[in-house]
């Protein structure tokens, strides 16, 4: 079964731009080596990430990120109602506000992790995650 995580982190700890490329090739190597695939957006000092692959490799990685000490998971929500992947080739592709202008989903993340941060619960409307995870997917091509 696949399953699918959309997290909202907040950093603790500063990354720069080499910081981001060190955790995306090291993020990638090991998604590929557990069959999870999905990106990873950082901007203003949050994260947001979405993950998908098998159920129980999910859940220990989404362990593994909660326990992360350079930030605070603010919000997840999670799915198991994928029938195939949403982003099969990318293993964990690190998306830049420049790409995301490009299709018009820049305000669409900003404005999520903020009303993350701001709520810091998990109250947050999960058809409204799941519709930016699906439109998101519709454009992987173009990004």
């Amino acid at each position: 079964m696949i399953k699918g995580i959309v997290y909202v982190s907040k950093a603790i700890v500063d990354f720069n731009s080499d910081d981001l490329k060190k955790l995306e090739t090291f993020a990638s190597d090991c998604n590929k080596q557990f069959g999870i695939t999905g990106y990873l957006y950082f901007e203003k000092g949050f994260f947001l990430q979405y993950i998908e692959g098998d159920d129980a490799v999910v859940d220990v990685l989404m362990n593994n990120i909660k326990q992360d000490t350079r930030h605070t998971v603010l919000s997840y929500k999670n799915t198991t109602d994928i029938i195939s992947r949403k982003f099969p080739a990318w293993y964990m592709r690190k998306l830049t506000k420049s790409s995301l202008i490009q299709i018009n989903m820049e305000n669409v993340l900003i404005d999520y992790m903020t009303d993350c941060n701001k709520k810091r619960s998990m109250e947050l409307n999960s058809e409204s995650v799941w519709r930016m995870v699906n439109k998101l997917s519709g454009f992987r091509k173009k990004i």
